[in-house]
């Protein structure tokens, strides 16, 4: 191993040890700020969720929107079948 890379190995290993004792000593300042590690802290809260309320389903307006968009798709499918084949017809080279 030459020695620029032995230096550049020893600068990289040095900025390692520096960002992790930075990132230790963050997280022993903020238990040490918030009073450490407190039980009654760890208490289990009481929490009530409210059930969501699903609306009921409108099935006629439901199928009206399906049918709505079948005949939206025939048109456009009818409007581009033929350029669609071509393009089809070209790409099986």
């Amino acid at each position: 191993m030459s020695p620029a890379q032995k230096t550049f190995n020893m600068v990289v290993a040095s900025f390692i040890a520096g960002v992790s004792a930075m990132a230790l000593a963050g997280v022993v300042a903020t238990v040490a700020v918030k009073g450490g590690l407190e039980v009654y802290a760890a208490e289990a809260a009481i929490v009530e969720h409210e059930a969501a309320q699903i609306a009921p389903l409108d099935v006629a307006a439901v199928r009206s929107r399906l049918a709505s968009a079948e005949q939206s798709m025939a048109a456009t499918r009818s409007r581009t079948e033929r350029a669609m084949t071509r393009l089809e017809r070209l790409s099986d080279r």
